[in-house]
């Protein structure tokens, strides 16, 4: 099933539930951040900066909150990996931020983690 277990963050997803893991948090974030620019905005730049700014927070505390949970966090790999969900935030919003925890972190395998 896509859509199921979103908020059990230890889980190891299969292709078509890292699929849904993304969608329904990239919707999240996109709900967040336009509902946030809308209140606090007084122009487009102010609400694409808000939103920006919400998306580097939501996906990093993501990030690392399945990192946690998985207990990787003392794998410099998963870290790693979690860190740049924020450096893809920033450039991409949460299509690219999201896409490091939506796979499950797999390169943190390769890095020695099991």
């Amino acid at each position: 099933m896509m859509f199921t277990d979103l908020s059990v963050f230890e889980k190891q997803r299969n292709g078509i539930e890292a699929v849904g893991f993304y969608l329904f948090y990239l919707v999240t974030i996109i709900a967040i951040a336009a509902l946030l620019g809308l209140l606090l905005a007084r122009d487009f730049t102010a609400g694409a900066t808000i939103g920006r700014i919400v998306a580097i927070i939501l996906c990093l505390g993501l990030s690392f909150l399945v990192v946690i949970k998985k207990g990787r966090y003392r794998c410099a790999g998963s870290v790693v990996i979690a860190l740049l969900s924020g450096v893809g935030a920033y450039f991409l919003g949460g299509f690219l931020g999201l896409a490091a925890t939506a796979s499950d972190n797999p390169g943190t395998r390769a890095l020695g983690n099991p």
